[in-house]
This record gives structure tokens, sequence and C-alpha cells, in this order.
């Protein structure tokens, strides 16, 4: 390297640039939230982002969902037969639904729970709304299965289908709250543990829970529909409480970076 380049190198080296003053800052941070709620960046609708998000989920998840069906509904047909009684099937549902559920908030909330942000930050919308795309395909699709398990159930076992339905989705609802509590509180690093811990305490509190026959008993049915109304009332709260993490990350971190 000859001397008019060291000297050159030594000059850049030497260079500072000037900080920006806080008024351009919040001018451009300003700018930034605008951008984002504009037309020009939301371009796409709700269906096209679920047709994108769609190619994300891998196909293990399909897999291990469909798989988990078929067994229930395979085990319902056999104790069924056998004449055993519907609670014993309904109670290995319920360690089961826990399972389920954390499959599907992994996946809504994998980049929170991994720190990979890639997926994201190739779509042109804003951060809730691929959240908001993910969970409506994950939810739908177990809250479809799970349903087709119950009615198996109360075909099987011939009881009432809203019966059945109720014993099932409470279990569904109360796991899909706390998953994404977790994931809204925890820190990213602790969230794939919390999870799986409340996995297995879920999964041992339904079984317990379960065992109590008077649950079943007709006079119980009006607290069935009131221990539904106020899960769901939770899961949309937390809900809420979830969105409002993804748009706050979705600000701070990822799309004014």
């Amino acid at each position: 390297m000859t001397q008019k380049q060291n000297d050159v190198l030594e000059w850049l080296q030497s260079c500072e640039t000037p900080a920006p003053s806080e008024p351009k800052i919040k001018a451009v941070i300003v700018a930034g939230k605008s951008y984002m709620n504009s037309s020009e960046f939301n371009k796409n609708s709700m269906r096209d982002i679920i047709l994108n998000q769609l190619q994300f989920l891998p196909l293990s998840f399909w897999i291990v969902q469909i798989i988990l069906t078929i067994c229930a509904v395979l085990l319902a047909c056999i104790l069924g037969q056998w004449r055993v009684p519907f609670y014993y099937p309904l109670t290995i549902l319920a360690v089961m639904v826990p399972f389920l559920a954390l499959l599907g908030a992994i996946e809504i909330s994998k980049s929170n729970i991994y720190g990979m942000w890639e997926i994201e930050q190739s779509s042109r919308t804003t951060l809730v709304k691929i959240v908001a795309g993910r969970m409506l395909i994950i939810g739908v699709i177990n809250l479809f299965l799970i349903t087709v398990i119950l009615i198996s159930m109360a075909y099987i076992y011939q009881k009432s289908m809203i019966e059945m339905v109720l014993y099932g989705l409470i279990p569904f609802n109360i796991s899909c709250t706390c998953y994404l509590f977790i994931c809204a509180k925890s820190r990213t690093n602790d969230s794939l543990y919390h999870l799986i811990a409340c996995m297995i305490f879920l999964s041992g509190t339904f079984s317990l829970v379960l065992h109590q026959r008077f649950i079943f008993e007709a006079s119980m049915f009006w607290g069935w529909i009131g221990f539904y109304v106020l899960s769901i009332i939770l899961l949309g709260k937390t809900l809420q409480l979830y969105l409002k993490k993804e748009k706050m990350i979705g600000e701070l971190i990822w799309n004014l970076q």
C-alpha cells in the first residue's frame, strides 16, 4: 500500500459521523410507524397472509396432528367396543389436548421462542397480522380435529353431542389461554421450558378433575356451560395481551431496525 493510500485510509478513519439529533430520531420513528400502518405496506389481505403462512408450517406439524387425531378416534372405538365407561377415553383425550395445543402455540410464537425473524422480515405486512394469520390457521385446524374426536366419541357412547363437546373444549381453551399467557410474559430463552412444564401440569390436572364422576351428572350441565363461557372470555383477553406484545415487538425491534 502506497503512502498516499495510507494517508487516505487514516483520513477516513479519523472522520466522525455526527450523531443524529433527538428530533430527527423521533421523526424517523414516526415516519416508520406511519409507513407500517399505510396501505402501501399492508398490501396483503388476510386471505393472502393466511395462504402465505401456510407454506411455513412444517410437514411434521401436520403429520403429528393427524396421527394424534386418528389414534384418539381409534382408541375411542376400541374402548367403546369393550364397554369401557366414556370418561376413561375422555380423560385420555384431556391429557392429550394440552400437547396438541402446545404444538400450535409453539408454531404461533416460534419466532419469539427461538429469536428468529427471517419469515416475518420477508413479509410485507405488520407482525400482528402475521401472528393473527397463524393463530387463525392453527386454531381452526386444532378446533376442527378436537371437535371431530369429540363428535366421534359422542356417537360411539351414545352421549349428548353438546355435553361431549363441552367436556373437550374447556380443557382446550384453558390450555391455549395458559400457553399464550406464558408466551406473552416469559423471556425468550425460557419460554419453551415454561410451556413444557405447563403442559405436564395441565395434563395432570385435567386427569385428576375428570376422574371425579359427579361432574358428569345432569345437574352439572349448566356449570359446564358457565366454565365454557368463562374459558372463552379468558382466552379472548389473553389473545389481546399476546397480540399487544407482538405489536410492540413489531414496532420497536423488527420494523424500525
